[in-house]
């Protein structure tokens, strides 16, 4: 398809664990679920929501939440 990378391949996260990894490309968004097969609902319920959140708002799936010291 020859697209260009956006955002490279990365981990996503889901209440501070990996829930899968996601690379980026201008028009396509590819994302696993880690743990999952192809039923993904049946198996990783919450990250398919969250896969499905993003996916609804248009938005990259989530990425670690640092901690400040403070």
């Amino acid at each position: 398809m020859k697209l260009q990378t956006i955002r490279p391949w990365r981990a996503w996260y889901d209440d501070g664990q990996v829930g899968g990894w996601t690379e980026e490309y201008g028009g396509l968004t590819f994302v696993t679920v880690r743990g999952a097969g192809h039923e993904v609902p049946l198996h990783k319920p919450k990250q398919a929501l969250t896969l499905i959140k993003s996916f609804l708002s248009g938005k990259s799936m989530p990425e670690m939440e640092l901690l400040s010291d403070s």
